[in-house]
C-alpha cells in the first residue's frame, strides 16, 4: 500500500485545498493509504538563521522535525494551497525557511513524487502562487510530477467544476507514472520551470534555479534555452555542494566574525515598533 501525505497550505477545514487532496488521493491506482497535515495548525516557529542544523540539531523544539518526518516517510506527497493576495499562503514559505535542514535528509527526499495545486478565487487572480507551491516541492529536492491552478472561492466549488475534476483526474495519472514530467514549451532547460524574470533585451532569468538564457521567436512560438546556473542546489550532487558551501561560509563567518562585527557597530541602535 502505498502512503501518501496531504500538505494543506489552507486555515479552512473542509475547505476546498482538504477536498482537492482527498479527490486527487482517491483516484489513485492502487490501494493508498492517505494521511494530512495542516501547516497552520502546527507549531513551526521562524528560522534563526543560526545554521545550526547544519552539523546539529535544530534549537527549536517546535513541529517541523515531526512534519519533515512524514514528508520522509511518505511514498508521494500531494500540496495544496489557497491563494493569498496573487500568492500562496504563508505557512508554505515559513516551513521552507527552515530549509537547511532538508541537507541532512538529501537522499530520502530526493526524487520523492509529489503533485502540486494552487486554488485561486478568481480567474488570473493566481499570480505567483503555482511557482510558490512548486518551488515548495523542488526546495526539499522532490520530482513536480504534475501542478495545475483551479479557480474556486466557495468552499466545496473545486469538486463541481469541470477544471477541478480534470485537474484532480490528471494529476492523479501523473502522480506515480514512470518517467519525468513532459516538459512545456517553453520552459527552463535546465529544470522545466516556466517561471522567468526578464532581465533587459532577450534575457531571461529562471526563478526556480537560477538558471540565465536567452528567448528567441521561432515560427509563432518562442525559444528558450537556459545554462546551468554557478551555483544551485537543484538534484542531489547541486545540494550536496551547497550544503557544503553553506558549512563553509559558517566556519567563514568564525574565522572573520570580529571584523565583521566592528562593521556591523557602527551601525547600531535605531528605533523599532
Amino acid at each position: 500500500m502505498k502512503r501518501v501525505l496531504g500538505i494543506l497550505g489552507s486555515p479552512r477545514r473542509m475547505g476546498n485545498c482538504e477536498l482537492i487532496v482527498k479527490e486527487i488521493s482517491a483516484r489513485l491506482p492502487g490501494p493508498v493509504e492517505l494521511s494530512m497535515v495542516r501547516l497552520v495548525e502546527k507549531d513551526i516557529r521562524p528560522c534563526k538563521a543560526c545554521y545550526r542544523c547544519l552539523t546539529g540539531d535544530c534549537p527549536h523544539q517546535d513541529d517541523f522535525g515531526a512534519v519533515l518526518d512524514a514528508i520522509v516517510a511518505a511514498d508521494g506527497v500531494i500540496v495544496a494551497a489557497p491563494v493569498y493576495l496573487l500568492g500562496a499562503h504563508s505557512s508554505l514559505q515559513r516551513f521552507l525557511d527552515r530549509g537547511l535542514q532538508f541537507f541532512r535528509r538529501i537522499e530520502a527526499l530526493s526524487g520523492k513524487p509529489a503533485v502540486g495545486v494552487a486554488l485561486a478565487g478568481v480567474k488570473d487572480g493566481e499570480g505567483a502562487s503555482l511557482l510558490g507551491v512548486e518551488n515548495f516541492i523542488r526546495g526539499m529536492g522532490m520530482e513536480v510530477k504534475g501542478r495545475s491552478v483551479i479557480h474556486a472561492a466557495l468552499p466545496g466549488e473545486a469538486l463541481l467544476s469541470e477544471e477541478g475534476k480534470d485537474a484532480a483526474g490528471r494529476l492523479a495519472s501523473a502522480f506515480f507514472a514512470k518517467g519525468a514530467r513532459p516538459a512545456e514549451n517553453p520552459s527552463c532547460t535546465q529544470c522545466g520551470g516556466t517561471y522567468f524574470e526578464f532581465r533587459g533585451g532577450n534575457r531571461v532569468y529562471c526563478l526556480l534555479c537560477g538558471a540565465r538564457g536567452i528567448v528567441s521567436s521561432e515560427g509563432d512560438g518562442v525559444r528558450l534555452a537556459t545554462t546551468a546556473p554557478a551555483h544551485s542546489w537543484r538534484g542531489p550532487e547541486s545540494r550536496k555542494m551547497h550544503g557544503e558551501w553553506l558549512i563553509g561560509m559558517k566556519e567563514k563567518y568564525r574565522r572573520d566574525r570580529d571584523r565583521l562585527k566592528s562593521i556591523a557597530q557602527s551601525y547600531a541602535g535605531g528605533t523599532f515598533i
